[in-house]
């Protein structure tokens, strides 16, 4: 796990700028804390069309997640998703119910490669325990504050959807794409 750093993505939807999505990961690799806020905006003859405010606390402890606190606003629509490790289990609230998981819980840490290997990930926004692949893509360069970089290039997917990630060969998180159930195309970018 990576301690110490900080990611400001600019967020585009088919090339057109939408917001913004900040990461700050603090602590050292035994205990770790993670703070995410992202806020987007699309609009159509400037009337906004979609909105989404997203704020994620999360606590580490040896690559495994002791705490979640996480709010988001769709359109209107509030999810709100708290999880708290006990000496039994992983006890998690939210818009999908109360769950008691066990062993390593992880979420879509994508400022960490290494973390999206466990083979299911805590959803921050419905508090499910989703079942994920991570895959190894050939690898591509990726534009990365305003110039092109080598990248090794991943997909990560769920059942309702796909991530491709891209990180540096030293393992830093640069780039992320997705696409809407509309078939448009979400891409997250370092800028200048």
């Amino acid at each position: 796990m990576e301690a110490g750093h900080r990611w400001h993505f600019a967020v585009s939807l088919d090339g057109r700028p939408i917001g913004w999505h900040d990461f700050t990961v603090s602590g050292g690799p035994d205990e770790a804390t993670v703070d995410s806020e992202a806020h987007l905006r699309v609009t159509a003859l400037l009337i906004p069309v979609y909105r989404y405010e997203h704020r994620d606390y999360e606590r580490w402890r040896g690559g495994c997640l002791s705490q979640i606190d996480a709010r988001t606003s769709e359109d209107g629509h509030e999810y709100i998703v708290h999880g708290q490790k006990d000496d039994n289990a992983f006890r998690v609230h939210g818009p999908s119910g109360p769950a008691a998981l066990q062993g390593c819980v992880r979420s879509f840490a994508y400022w960490d490669r290494q973390l999206l290997q466990g083979g299911r990930l805590l959803n921050a926004q419905t508090g499910r325990y989703e079942p994920v692949a991570l895959t190894h893509l050939p690898d591509e360069p990726v534009l990365v504050r305003g110039r092109t970089v080598p990248a090794e290039h991943y997909a990560l997917e769920a059942q309702a959807f796909r991530v491709e990630l891209w990180y540096s060969p030293q393992g830093e998180w640069l780039a992320l794409a997705s696409r809407t159930a509309e078939g448009r195309q979400i891409r997250y970018e370092i800028p200048p």
